[in-house]
């Protein structure tokens, strides 16, 4: 909202410069004081521009009035998704139209659909004759370079000479021998580098050579982050893949790193794996971790204690492992797996009120905190025993959910999150899945027990997080007396190097502006 009245304002300068000037030139122009030089007139019609979404090109129609306001705009032929990439060309039209600008925040998990919409439009805007700057439009490029450096193979890591050698077993049981020690790594998405930060601490980034990225723009996002903290590191970090796609070979060689350590909790796992034999020739190692894992009260830390041995610094890494223990025995000792009551719990990703977004079992994913922290998940009755539980793209029938009527509902990648203070704006939490027909009367929605987790929380080393938390919904006699926040201010204190405000971790209901009156 500031880049936006900052702008007008310089707008608003640049033309009283002009009448200004105009005044002062009237003598010698002939022209009267009281009529300066026009500005370019904005001319009226409907514009068709190209943009890159998530899948290919978006064709985006955009009509201008003469005053240059934003009249209409359709999305036309486009190969995005249809449950979220479609929500994005429905909402983001919308919100550029409101607001007449395209400074608006764009639909979580629909990154891409949404800056290839608001790229259109500012085409658009720019044939008719208006500045897309004036309409707090920053153009990728420039984007990009204000928080990316060139990329400067001189200032890759010195490679240090070898003194050992070490032989691991990863996750996935592959023996892997690494010389030691290491002096650069690559990672399969930027977040995997908070399991190495509590390790190396600033280290960790000017070890950093390689990194894939994620769909909310996580290299971005940490480079804007960390930058002024640690330097810049960018300039010796190359991009070795796009969200959810293939590596790229000739980068991952070319930045050359000691090991290439990969989530196998995403596709990252399987694209690893198909350029195994090439990495190898080149002698770059692949380590698997994979969390959350079937076991996320244990995962993380496992994760923990193997890259400790990785880089040499096991006693750190025992510590880590030794909190977050802490956290889970505290819940374990309250038996919640056992109870015979438990509160009935519903979640969804990314769920709008006309599209259904995907549930998850309490064997992967979201469902691992559920059933951790005491929930009975309802999607267990009917996916549990199907080969597809373990999965990530399951969904309830809407009828089943509504005869369910769960307690609790608890969401992910709807509304801002990880990393989400780097922006310059805020806006309330859209709860607008609780307007589908028949919600209202859901025990959840009438007692404001809906809730979002910061999406990527479920797969970080912060996961015991959204355990604490949702025990304390859950249960929120038996655990009076805890904390989660400051649990999570502790961990940051101790072991990170930015404070825990980084993200919004949690929202609620009863923070919303979503219901209809």
């Amino acid at each position: 909202m500031e880049k936006r009245y900052s702008q007008r304002i310089v707008a608003l300068l640049v033309m009283v410069m002009i009448i200004l000037l105009g005044g002062c030139n009237s003598s010698a122009t002939n022209q009267p004081a009281e009529n300066p030089p026009a500005e370019k007139a904005v001319a009226a019609g409907t514009y068709t521009a190209k943009a890159a979404g998530y899948h290919g090109d978006l064709e985006v129609t955009t009509e201008v009035d003469q005053e240059g306001k934003v009249t209409k705009i359709t999305i036309g032929e486009n190969t995005e998704t249809e449950d979220v990439g479609g929500i994005a060309m429905e909402k983001i039209p919308q919100r550029i139209i409101e607001a007449q600008s395209l400074d608006v925040d764009v639909i979580a998990g629909a990154t891409l659909t949404s800056k290839g919409i608001i790229n259109g439009v500012a085409a658009a805007l720019k044939e008719a004759g208006a500045d897309p700057v004036h309409y707090g439009y920053v153009a990728p490029e420039e984007e990009s370079e204000a928080i990316m450096s060139p990329l400067n193979k001189s200032a890759l890591p010195v490679k240090k000479e070898t003194t050992g050698s070490i032989t691991i077993k990863d996750v996935k049981g592959r023996e892997v021998t690494l010389d030691l020690p290491i002096s650069s790594y690559a990672i399969s998405t930027m977040d995997v580098i908070d399991y190495i930060i509590p390790l190396k601490g600033e280290e960790a980034f000017a070890m950093l050579v390689a990194s894939g990225q994620d769909g909310g723009g996580g290299i971005q996002k940490y480079a804007q982050l960390y930058k002024p903290l640690v330097g810049d590191y960018t300039q010796h970090l190359g991009q070795i893949s796009d969200h959810n796609a293939p590596f790229d070979l000739e980068m991952v060689l070319s930045m050359n790193p000691d090991v290439l350590i990969v989530n196998s909790a995403m596709a990252a796992h399987k694209y690893a794996m198909e350029i195994e034999d090439q990495l190898t020739a080149a002698g770059i190692s692949i380590v698997l971790i994979d969390v959350p894992g079937k076991t996320l009260d244990k995962s993380v830390q496992e994760t923990m204690k193997l890259l400790g041995k990785i880089f040499q610094e096991e006693e750190k890494a025992a510590g880590v492992a030794a909190f977050i223990d802490k956290q889970y025995e505290l819940l374990a000792a309250k038996n919640l797996a056992q109870r015979q009551n438990k509160p009935k719990v519903y979640y969804e990703k990314s769920g709008y009120s006309e599209v259904y977004g995907s549930t998850g079992t309490s064997v992967s994913g979201w469902g691992l905190p559920i059933a951790i922290a005491g929930g009975d998940n309802i999607a267990d009755a009917v996916l549990l025993d199907k080969a597809s539980a373990g999965g990530s793209s399951n969904t309830l029938d809407p009828e089943y959910v509504i005869k369910a009527d769960p307690d609790y509902i608890i969401l992910s990648g709807v509304n801002d999150g990880w990393l989400d203070s780097l922006k310059q704006k805020k806006e309330p939490p859209q709860y607008d899945i609780i307007n589908r027909t028949g919600w209202s009367n859901l025990q959840a929605v009438k007692n404001n027990n809906v809730y979002e987790f910061a999406h990527s929380t479920s797969r970080s080393i912060y996961a015991f997080y959204p355990c604490l938390k949702m025990a304390k919904l859950f249960y929120p006699e038996e655990f009076k007396d805890l904390n989660p926040e400051a649990v999570l201010d502790e961990f940051f204190d101790q072991f990170m190097l930015v404070g825990s405000d980084i993200s919004t971790w949690f929202t609620g209901l009863e923070d919303s502006t979503s219901l209809k009156k």
